[in-house]
């Protein structure tokens, strides 16, 4: 069994294995479900605004002019 102490803030430490076979990140939301008299918790699904930068890229985006330049290369070589 694994325990922590709840604070006078209410407050309490995720032990270290919950963490990791949770796979937790700082700052991640968590789910609480009641569940029979005991609380079940899991991890938030992320959402896309959880994602946004994640795929970001060190390049400056395109001008309007470039992207549709990159766009009808792109589908004149698909054609060929």
């Amino acid at each position: 069994m694994i325990n922590s102490t709840l604070t006078d803030k209410w407050q309490t430490t995720i032990p270290v294995k919950v963490r990791k076979a949770l796979n937790l990140k700082p700052r991640q939301r968590l789910v609480y479900e009641l569940v029979d008299g005991a609380v079940l918790v899991k991890p938030q699904p992320e959402t896309l605004k959880d994602l946004y930068g994640f795929l970001a890229d060190d390049q400056p985006p395109l001008s309007k002019s470039e992207e549709r330049d990159k766009s009808r290369t792109a589908r004149a070589n698909k054609y060929k």
